[in-house]
């Protein structure tokens, strides 16, 4: 995926055709935030921008199932028109014990989900494949999913914990240290938890949210860049230009222009 230089041409994923999220089952609702779907639309393909949330998912998309790792910045693929595509994002702090592996060592990579699974996995991807439409796969990942969770811990409490405060965009105080507080545990620890359950330490992920925030504003209201950029919890309007410019390479006008189109 294409992650350097300038990126005006692309276009939010949520723009690029009908993206649905699902709440999870209650037998997934420990481990899973969301299902999801999104379908591209029909016509040419569609270079697209896909933003960092903090979250990881595993997805089915051009006939394979990957695991999506964290992102520190964008990606741009080139989706195919009429490209159907279904998801399950893990909840905060749970991707790490179903997948074995450290957060950090998957960091914007998409990696085929049998290299965690193994053949568990290719018979998942050949029951995906064989359904007629992504309304009956998506079902089929919710059903396989269930199965799993039986084999696994809930997620780790205290990252939810982490990711809830690293989302609060109206708390004045320092973030870290607030993460710090609810723990009761040091600095060090913080960010090797962190690394582990999200795959950067705290302060990324925080400024990951943040920029998360921003685009829930500019999706609820419309508001001048500079009053946004508080509302956000930006030191200023410059502050978030910076930010967001780093983790976009779009600017913020040009997020609530695409937002509002």
């Amino acid at each position: 995926m294409s992650r350097a230089g300038t990126h005006e041409d692309a276009v939010l994923a949520a723009r690029a055709g009908r993206y649905t999220e699902y709440a999870p089952s209650p037998a997934l609702g420990a481990h899973f935030g969301c299902l999801w779907s999104h379908d591209i639309h029909e016509g040419a393909d569609q270079r697209i921008a896909i933003v960092p949330d903090g979250y990881c998912d595993i997805v089915w998309m051009g006939g394979r199932l990957v695991v999506a790792g964290p992102d520190r910045s964008s990606a741009f693929p080139t989706l195919a028109g009429g490209e159907r595509i279904v998801g399950a994002r893990f909840a905060p702090g749970a991707a790490a014990e179903w997948l074995q592996v450290q957060l950090c060592d998957i960091v914007g990579q998409s990696i085929p989900l049998e290299g965690f699974w193994g053949a568990a996995a290719l018979r998942l991807n050949e029951l995906l494949g064989a359904c007629a439409n992504s309304d009956e796969r998506l079902l089929q990942l919710r059903s396989s999913l269930e199965q799993e969770a039986a084999k696994h811990a809930t997620s780790a409490r205290d990252m939810a914990s982490v990711f809830a405060r690293a989302s609060d965009i109206s708390q004045s105080r320092d973030v870290v240290d607030a993460m710090l507080d609810d723990l009761s545990i040091g600095a060090r620890q913080l960010r090797r938890r962190c690394h582990a359950h999200f795959g950067y330490g705290p302060k990324t992920l925080a400024r990951i949210r943040r920029f998360q925030g921003m685009l829930g504003l500019c999706r609820s209201k419309s508001l001048p860049l500079a009053e946004l950029a508080v509302a956000a919890g930006y030191a200023d309007q410059a502050h978030m230009t910076r930010d967001v410019r780093e983790i976009s390479t779009l600017t913020p006008m040009q997020l609530q222009q695409q937002i509002a189109g």
